[in-house]
């Protein structure tokens, strides 16, 4: 019987990285890309993925997922952003599934949606924020869940990778200091599993800060959930340590 390991991970938030470490395992088999990007499933998935109420024919995904695994292996790895609305759902049809689910410092996935033009300062912290509390919802329902960070993540990789191991034996060790191909704010490049909050932060500016400050504001909560502190909107990110603003408790 093959596991299936599923990345629960908001865009532009580290979840090409934590792929191509859980890779590294000769018992993983992972997609040749997103599983919503397939050529057969693009049109259903990508139809307005981030709408809630959109029905998704599992049982066709998964057809079409299982010609593109190696069903030979033992663990079968999918990671799509917008699989963290519809975790529920996919537990139901993916059995065993074990789910990894990772988040990110709320300043900097903003900073990545608005390098990309997703929108207005406003719009990016509702959207970061809408993801961090459906995060914590996953956390809380799902069966065989394991939580940590993007900074987590890159400043404790080894630490990190261990806790994988440990969560789904199966996947034996991983090559943690393994070269990884990401596209970053520095374009396509390949290299070690880095942190990269402190350079994000300092592209965005004051008034960027006081528009995403006036959404997290509202939703202390969820903050506090995952234990992320507020910046201040005068202070220099540049010169800030990425372990000092972004910490899980």
């Amino acid at each position: 019987m093959n596991t299936y390991i599923f990345i629960l991970c908001p865009p532009y938030s580290g979840s090409t990285v934590l792929w191509q470490l859980l890779a590294t395992s000769p018992l993983v088999s992972a997609l040749p890309c997103e599983g919503q990007v397939l050529e057969e499933v693009k049109d259903i998935m990508r139809h307005q993925p981030w709408n809630a109420a959109t029905q998704m024919p599992w049982p066709t995904i998964k057809a079409v997922w299982e010609r593109y695994w190696d069903l030979s292996k033992p663990l079968l790895l999918e990671k799509s952003p917008p699989h963290l609305i519809r975790a529920q759902e996919i537990a139901a049809h993916f059995n065993p599934a074990y789910f990894l689910i990772m988040v990110r410092n709320p300043y900097a996935h903003c900073e990545g949606l608005l390098r990309r033009k997703k929108g207005t300062a406003t719009e990016a912290a509702e959207f970061t924020v809408r993801c961090l509390r459906l995060q914590a919802e996953n956390a809380t329902r799902l069966k065989h869940t394991l939580c940590f960070s993007y900074e987590q993540l890159t400043d404790q990789t080894q630490h990190i990778a261990e806790q994988i191991t440990a969560f789904i034996p199966q996947l034996g060790p991983l090559q943690h200091t393994r070269q990884v191909k990401v596209h970053s704010m520095d374009g396509d490049v390949e290299r070690g599993i880095i942190n990269l909050n402190a350079p994000k932060l300092s592209q965005l500016s004051a008034a960027e800060f006081d528009e995403i400050n006036q959404v997290l504001t509202r939703h202390a909560d969820v903050m506090a959930y995952w234990g992320y502190q507020f910046l201040d909107v005068g202070e220099m990110p540049s010169s800030v340590r990425s372990d000092s603003y972004s910490q899980l408790a």
